[in-house]
């Protein structure tokens, strides 16, 4: 229900912007739709989260936590050195908070961002050890001969010298979550996990001062008692006030000029609005109506934040309470497909870029399967999704709550990413889009061609796809001619496989694609006649399986089909049931994975397929975007969204020896051309088909052992192959 009504409330605020005239600047993407990620190693095994404990110092080196759920192992800090590569060891949470040898629950996490202030890094520390009990987090019991949590400090950290100074704690049991710094008055904010304390620090008169509870009983009530921590303190350094919400909505303010009055509730202008969806704030699992992260904005004194799960950016002006709503910043297939992000408390990396005027922001995705970067400048409101990030094995970080922007021109997060076949948490890094030229696209040059070939004893009317025989012999599938053509690799033509149109054995009705088995039998995808028929090496009809219908290994539109790597699977992608089944060679129907939707792991008209060197299953959409999957069916991830360099449409595709993708697209402007993309799904390049008719239509390509690129191409006339070659 919620989701529906975030929906309607989505189109209505965009209605409602359209209306008011406002011109937004169109959308971007980056260069290669993906950011190449660097894994520096900690050391730390244990390391399972990070929220907030990243920064880039003002000497140079990146600071950070890493979080550990143990009952007898606290969190650790590292520094890591850009200049250097190297990372070290800082210390240990709990012995830097002087509890080693306490034998009590240890300080777990650090739960919030670092504030640099005269040579001094200040945070605080917070309980990693809680149970979930539904959906609710807990302080976890003891285990035996342990004692209860001491309670969270505030802490300073001195980068000259490597010491760690205790400050203020929080009470008894509970641990510090969020935490803001007014630099200025010298004063540190906080609130504390579960209850809710507000807790204000004096630097200079070492005072800790504990206003009580701010929302029920915090996440240790029940029921109306119950209210979720807010997980970001906002401070205006000129008014000297520091602002928060509660989960119903309500803005909360301390004015550090007058602290007799405490806390005190803004009136007039909630949080709480029909756009940022229908929350329960009597229930776990959400951060409801409160604010997730936020930065202060100098330049218009205003605070800028995000709200939790939709993603949607909001300003904040300290001195008159009222929040705006400016942009959704998820995601580009969140705002897409107005569907929520898969995290429901949302994202805490959002911070100021290096112009001090950018808004970068570390999102995730509605499967949950990456991290996207975007960013939005706040001058003329221009939004970007940059791709998601990319390791160098391929493998996609699902996770990032933290974010900094070091002075090597490379942003920072912790990220959870596969590592064998277990998870790991630790430092990562990418170039800054903004800050980093994109690489140059490799080019491709025409070594050869033929178009309506001769010798035919039936012409070609469509070249619909294209694939090798065991000889490196070119197989041609002419669709609406309704028969498949073998020719040489220089493009002389030998024969015909099969017997033409019709519907018998050996017969086709629109047939769309072909591949070669490892014995050297060629499979044909025919379509309208609902069926795989198979033929000898020589050309000759051996067997077919398949038929009409919706049911496990009958086929509506059977159209791109490929071999696993052990030949041991044929895949085949049925565009009109929107799924693709997999077969045992002998046509013995195994499984069938996809419907039709929107969503990540459904297609919209699905044409193509291709396998990466490792089993994967990529299929490209008519409609975008290109999906990854295991060789089992699971969905790993997609590329070549929609839209990304004006490519709108997509037909066949093929995969080569290194696992790149190459696709048949269509521009916006009509244009067709062969876009291709790595094993990691970031764009490489894109070329055109030519011939005296202008730019060719595009179907299908094929790539042969020497790397060359063969593609079918037709225009009003003219069918045939385009062979191409990448310039070194």
């Amino acid at each position: 229900m919620k989701r529906t009504y975030f929906r309607i409330a989505l189109i209505a605020f965009l209605v409602c912007r359209l209306q008011a005239g406002e011109q937004k600047s169109a959308s971007e993407a980056s260069p290669s739709g993906v950011l190449a990620a660097r894994w520096h190693p900690s050391g730390f095994a244990a390391g399972d989260d990070n929220y907030n404990a990243v920064t880039a110092a003002s000497d140079g080196k990146i600071y950070y936590v890493l979080c550990a759920h143990k009952a007898d192992l606290g969190a650790q800090m590292f520094a890591f050195d850009p200049a250097s590569g190297s990372t070290r060891h800082l210390g240990d949470l709990t012995e830097a908070s002087g509890e080693k040898g306490l034998k009590a629950i240890p300080q777990g996490k650090s739960h919030v961002p670092f504030f640099e202030h005269q040579g001094k890094l200040y945070f605080a520390t917070h309980l990693g050890y809680y149970n979930t009990e539904g959906g609710k987090e807990m302080v976890g019991v003891p285990p035996p001969g342990y004692k209860p949590y001491p309670g969270g400090h505030f802490l300073a950290f001195e980068t000259a010298t490597g010491k760690f100074e205790k400050l203020g704690d929080a009470p008894a049991g509970e641990g510090i979550i969020t935490m803001a710094m007014d630099a200025r008055k010298g004063l540190l904010y906080g609130l504390t996990w579960p209850s809710g304390h507000f807790l204000v620090y004096d630097l200079a008169r070492k005072t800790l001062r504990d206003l009580g509870l701010t929302a029920g009983q915090g996440e240790k009530g029940q029921g109306r008692d119950f209210r979720v921590v807010c997980r970001s303190i906002a401070v205006d350094p000129n008014l000297g006030k520091a602002f928060f919400t509660s989960p119903t909505g309500e803005i909360l303010s301390y004015n550090s000029s007058k602290p007799e009055l405490g806390l005190e509730k803004l009136s007039g202008f909630p949080m709480k609005r029909d756009i940022f969806g229908v929350w329960d704030p009597d229930k776990p699992g959400s951060m409801a109506y409160n604010w997730r992260q936020t930065v202060w904005y100098e330049q218009e004194k205003l605070v800028y934040g995000v709200h939790g799960n939709t993603g949607y950016l909001f300003r904040f002006d300290p001195r008159s309470g009222v929040i705006e709503v400016m942009d959704r910043i998820a995601a580009l297939k969140s705002r897409t497909n107005g569907e929520y992000d898969s995290f429901s408390y949302g994202y805490l990396g959002l911070t100021l870029g290096p112009d001090g005027k950018t808004l970068y922001y570390l999102t995730g995705t509605p499967a949950g399967e990456e991290v996207h970067l975007v960013t939005y400048s706040i001058p003329d409101g221009r939004y970007a999704d940059h791709g998601a990030l990319v390791l160098e094995d391929g493998s996609r970080p699902s996770w990032a709550q933290a974010i900094a922007v070091g002075r090597d021109r490379r942003i920072y997060t912790v990220s959870k990413f596969k590592q064998g076949e277990g998870q790991k948490v630790d430092l990562l890094s990418f170039p800054d889009p903004l800050q980093t030229p994109p690489a140059a696209e490799p080019k491709f040059r025409l070594v050869r061609s033929w178009l309506n070939p001769g010798g035919m004893p039936h012409p070609l009317k469509e070249a619909h796809s294209v694939c090798f025989d065991r000889k490196g012999n070119v197989i041609v599938v002419d669709s609406i001619g309704e028969r498949v053509h073998r020719f040489t690799p220089e493009g002389k033509w030998l024969e015909e496989i099969g017997l033409g149109p019709g519907t018998g054995p050996g017969e086709f009705r629109m047939p769309r694609d072909a591949r070669v088995y490892s014995s050297g039998e060629i499979f044909v995808s025919d379509s309208n006649n609902f069926r795989i028929q198979v033929f000898s090496p020589e050309g000759k009809f051996v067997r077919q399986f398949g038929s009409e219908g919706s049911g496990p290994g009958q086929f509506l539109r059977a159209h791109g089909l490929e071999f696993s790597p052990d030949f041991r699977r044929l895949y085949i992608v049925d565009v009109d049931n929107n799924r693709v089944s997999a077969f045992e060679p002998s046509g013995r129907f195994l499984f069938a994975f996809g419907s039709k939707g929107m969503k990540s792991g459904e297609f919209r008209d699905a044409h193509g397929l291709g396998i990466a060197p490792n089993g994967d299953v990529v299929v490209s959409n008519y409609y975008g975007p290109t999906q990854r999957f295991t060789a089992d069916g699971k969905f790993l991830f997609d590329f070549a969204a929609a839209g990304f360099r004006d490519w709108i449409h997509f037909h066949s595709m093929t995969t080569d020896s290194r696992g790149n993708t190459y696709l048949a697209a269509r521009h916006r402007d009509g244009r067709n051309a062969i876009a291709m993309y790595d094993n990691r799904g970031a764009f490489v390049a894109a070329w055109a088909a030519m011939t005296a008719e202008g730019e060719q239509g595009v179907k299908a390509a094929a790539v042969d052992a020497d790397g060359l690129v063969y593609v079918a191409v037709e225009s009003r006339t003219q069918h045939g192959v385009h062979v191409y070659q990448r310039i070194p």
